[in-house]
């Protein structure tokens, strides 16, 4: 039961701390920028504080106010890569107020464009941030969904990669495991793929997060000891120090108290050699939890940090931290049987439960249900602690009902699944290697024979991985020309066919539209991917039955078709797209629970400033991304 409390517990620490590892948390004490000679050009503005940001963040704050005066001397690119560096600075200060406010002085600069910037997403990332801190989590998960699908329209990896990571740590913490599961697996699969350690560090620190609740924690120390390493590679050693802090959860987790105070207490120098106050406040709070909870429990130690927490508490703006703290000193209160004392705490933690999101406010109110029970107790109150410890068991037993276990661990393994697919894709780059080793080594027969034994051993390991996934490689060896979902050509095959066509086209006479589905990834967070996946094959069909028999069409990306129409007109091919986008529109689409859904259509044609088949793809899928940014539902021709 004790390591049962310590557990629950400690994700709430680990859900406090999730997001704020994309910031750094140096903070050294203030410098004035009085003398400082402003720099001329906008450039050299940005270094110098980006310079500071690391080391010296209050000096980069007040750099950039003393800065902000003169932004209008500036173009509005620049306007807006300065809110968003600005609005960073403020995360990384953990003041959630003006970073709202920046990011949205920032957003509404976005909105003069007359062209996609990836700023918008950067932007509204941090907004959500700010919101998630806040309280406003339906706001945070808007915000990151509308940032995630405009950093896809515009093939930037990075920003997709933090935020599928941000949606991922938020459905976990409202316990929406599977859509956890599935988010962050994206993400993992885009970090590898452009092999960037920063990003591979987030998002297997946020894995390890994840699987903090499935309570394998060997599991868990695999994926922060990745974490760590990808951090430390990537020169990123304030999120590194972040990782520490989480293996010293873990340790208290396992009840290796030692161990945990020992990493807390070298942790609580260095952040106040850096002035982290929203680090100190944590910190001391599970250090006090450490104390309470050891073997040879000292509460007055404990009680004695629980107030060093609260007294850096006050310098933070932080909810999640305030419940926390508050739901540790009634409980070590209790210990010191300063009960008046532990019924305010708990009185006044339970007025400020709302401001909390669902999943978590419920979590904390089963905290406030176990304290009140023990204090009860101990007050001699049986009677009343027997009430409540049966309305403890009964709200316990109803969150474990919501969360389907068996599903969880389904997914769990497919994910896993997929992990080994990976590996055995690697020893199938090695098997070949070995392969060639093998024909071109004229040595002794000695030799010849060890090389065999490694290849057979290799090709046995092969046999082993490719059993688990046996069926998903059966899938894509089948849809390597064709789509799996709709049947229709895929991005390689659909490509090398428009080309053919377009070699053979007549000038004018040669159409290329790209058609995007409006807010899909919402469409899949809240309805589910299976709805997703149907719509996609009835617009498919849409498309299809509209364009006719002699027009090429296949599935650009997840949520794009893509349509290519020889031997016609540039006016029929505008009348085609617009009865595409007038139809999809007008459908009903009542049985999946959805009022509308729309499109976005970009299309140019083979005119005499068109220079080759590429640019005509790339003229396309600019005023496409036009269509997008103008809200939607539109369609924008050449």
């Amino acid at each position: 039961m004790l390591n049962h409390f310590i557990k629950n517990k400690i994700k709430l620490i680990k859900r406090i701390q999730l997001i704020f590892i994309l910031c750094s948390f140096l903070a050294f004490p203030f410098q004035s920028v009085s003398n400082e000679v402003a720099p001329t050009k906008f450039d050299e503005i940005i270094a110098k504080i980006e310079s500071l940001q690391k080391d010296d963040l209050v000096t980069a704050i007040k750099l950039a106010k003393f800065h902000q005066p003169h932004l209008s001397d500036f173009t509005i690119e620049q306007r807006i890569s300065f809110k968003k560096l600005q609005a960073e600075l403020y995360t990384t200060k953990m003041d959630y107020a003006l970073v709202e406010e920046t990011a949205n002085e920032g957003l509404k600069l976005t909105k003069t464009l007359s062209h996609p910037s990836i700023h918008m997403a950067e932007l509204l990332n941090l907004r959500g941030y700010a919101y998630d801190n806040l309280g406003e989590s339906e706001l945070a998960m808007y915000d990151y969904v509308s940032a995630l699908e405009i950093a896809k329209s515009l093939d930037n990896d990075e920003v997709v990669i933090s935020s599928l990571s941000s949606l991922g740590s938020m459905y976990y913490s409202i316990e929406e495991f599977q859509r956890s599961l599935i988010l962050l697996n994206e993400a993992l699969f885009l970090a590898q793929k452009i092999n960037k350690d920063k990003y591979l560090g987030i998002v297997y620190f946020e894995l390890g997060a994840l699987y903090s609740h499935f309570d394998l924690e060997s599991k868990v120390k695999m994926y922060f000891d990745k974490a760590y390493d990808h951090f430390i590679k990537a020169d990123e050693e304030h999120s590194a120090a972040n990782v520490i802090s989480n293996i010293a959860i873990s340790h208290a987790i396992n009840q290796e108290f030692v161990l945990a105070i020992s990493l807390y207490e070298d942790m609580i120098v260095k952040a106040k050699q850096t002035s982290n106050f929203y680090l100190l406040s944590n910190i001391y709070s599970q250090l006090a939890q450490a104390y309470l909870k050891k073997p040879q429990t000292d509460p007055k130690t404990a009680y004695k940090y629980i107030i060093s927490a609260e007294k850096y508490l006050g310098l933070v703006n932080e909810v999640s931290s305030e419940i926390l703290i508050n739901i540790n000193k009634a409980e070590i209160l209790i210990h010191l049987e300063k009960f008046d004392e532990a019924i305010d705490t708990i009185e006044y933690a339970e007025k400020i439960l709302p401001k909390l999101a669902k999943e978590v406010h419920s979590y904390s109110f089963l905290q406030f249900l176990r304290i009140k029970s023990e204090l009860f107790y101990k007050q001699g109150y049986y009677q009343d602690a027997y009430k409540v410890q049966n309305q403890y068991h009964e709200n316990t037993l109803d969150t474990y009902q919501r969360i389907n276990l068996s599903a969880i661990e389904g997914m769990r393994i497919e994910y896993e699944s997929k992990q080994y697919e990976i590996q055995a894709r690697a020893l199938e780059k090695k098997r070949l290697i070995q392969m060639q080793i093998l024909k071109e080594v004229n040595k002794s027969q000695q030799e010849r024979t060890f090389y065999f034994v490694v290849g057979l051993f290799i090709m046995l390991s092969l046999v082993w991985l490719y059993t688990i996934n046996l069926k998903n490689r059966k899938k894509l060896l089948d849809s390597r020309g064709s789509d799996h979902l709709t049947d229709i050509p895929n991005r390689q095959s659909i490509l090398l066919a428009g080309s053919s066509a377009y070699n053979q086209a007549i000038a004018n006479e040669f159409n290329v539209m790209l058609i995007k589905v409006d807010n899909f990834t919402n469409i899949n967070q809240v309805k589910g991917y299976e709805i997703g996946n149907s719509i996609l094959i009835e617009i498919s069909l849409i498309i299809l039955n509209i364009i006719g028999e002699n027009a090429l069409c296949g599935r650009y990306s997840s949520n794009e078709f893509i349509v290519f129409l020889p031997n016609t007109s540039a006016v029929k091919a505008e009348s085609v797209a617009n009865g595409i986008h007038n139809t999809i529109y007008r459908k009903s689409w009542d049985k999946y629970g959805l009022k509308v859904v729309s499109v976005s259509i970009g299309m140019s044609n083979n005119g005499f400033s068109v220079e080759s088949y590429e640019s005509l793809i790339k003229t396309t899928k600019t005023l496409k991304q036009q269509a997008v940014i103008l809200g939607g539902n539109t369609v924008c021709i050449s």
